[in-house]
């Protein structure tokens, strides 16, 4: 069959810069026997440009996830030869992008549009942050269990996604061709600008805070909410909208550099973002609730280091029992 001869660890190899001179050659040998591989490595390698950043610890069965999409196309009515190459082609970037998003790209047909319209969906895994470069060069980044999803005709003309939890975005400057991002309570419009997005629905607030550029953000019927300027914070919450100014603009995206920063905050905003950073339940007494505000960094630190570094401002007993943590207030012995 013709996926049989694809080099796949070669390939693989080569993107990620650890190809031996066989791997090499055996690519090589792979092109030079069909004209076509040309073309499919083209689309391999474009699927590694967005998706090069992902965990790698998902390896598929890529034999039979192969014989599925080839099932699927030889079910159809044939097409001539040129159509049945975008087919393959298609399928070889569908099998590879398994392999570098640990499953994370499927498709999804949830959103109502046009029925010739397919949806890729992005999931950033618990505990990961996920970097992604869209058709038009824009670059989003997704925080822990974040998703994005945009149609199959996404373009430099048509710049329009769908987005949950937190995300970063670099949006490539077009007057236009504005960008609209789609959350569950607002909706952001943008011609080339940087911007942190975040919904949080344990809390049932949005909010966005603009790093450079401009942003109009609307609701979900359309309706101008604000418009912001660099440095603005808009906080939005059953359905009124609050802008002020960002006091820490670091703190909102340091996490794309993979730094958590906390600025004179209170033990249940810290234990909230915690847990998404780190892919946890975490529970504690509400007894700790306000009683301190808590002002670092986490960089590298494990979360048991965090957590020890928590009960140096306020003593505390945790117990870490696989992704469940648990707080407590440490009581004083009496004397």
């Amino acid at each position: 069959m013709y996926n049989q001869n694809i080099p796949w660890e070669a390939i693989s190899a080569k993107l990620k810069g650890e190809a031996v001179a066989e791997d090499s050659k055996l690519i090589e040998d792979w092109l030079e026997s069909a004209a076509e591989n040309k073309f499919v490595l083209d689309e391999i390698v474009h699927v590694w440009s967005i998706t090069r950043n992902k965990p790698e610890f998902y390896q598929p069965d890529m034999s039979y996830n192969w014989n599925k999409l080839m099932e699927k196309i030889n079910s159809q009515p044939q097409q001539r030869k040129s159509y049945s190459l975008f087919i393959r082609m298609a399928a070889a970037a569908a099998i590879l992008s398994l392999v570098f998003w640990a499953g994370m790209i499927v498709n999804d047909k949830s959103i109502s549009g046009p029925t010739n319209i397919s949806y890729s969906k992005i999931i950033s895994p618990k505990g990961n942050k996920t970097h992604v470069i869209l058709p038009d060069s824009s670059t989003v980044w997704l925080n822990s269990g974040a998703e994005i999803r945009y149609p199959s005709n996404y373009s430099a003309k048509n710049r329009e996604l769908w987005m949950k939890g937190e995300c970063y975005f670099q949006v490539e400057k077009d007057a236009d061709h504005p960008f609209l991002v789609h959350g569950k309570k607002l909706q952001i419009k943008v011609f080339g600008t940087s911007f942190n997005v975040k919904e949080d629905d344990s809390r049932d607030l949005s909010d966005v805070t603009l790093v450079t550029g401009k942003v109009k953000v609307l609701d979900l019927q359309n309706e101008t909410i604000t418009d912001l300027i660099p440095g603005q914070h808009l906080v939005y919450a059953k359905g009124v909208g609050k802008v002020m100014a960002a006091e820490n603009l670091e703190a909102s995206t340091s996490w794309i550099n993979n730094i958590l920063i906390f600025k004179n905050q209170p033990l249940e905003d810290v234990v909230h973002y915690l847990s998404g950073w780190y892919g946890v339940y975490i529970k504690f007494d509400r007894s700790l609730y306000s009683l301190h505000k808590y002002t670092f960094k986490v960089k590298t630190e494990s979360l048991k280091e965090v957590l020890e570094l928590i009960n140096i401002i306020t003593p505390i007993d945790y117990k870490i029992e696989g992704d469940q943590i648990t707080i407590k207030y440490k009581q004083k012995m009496k004397s």
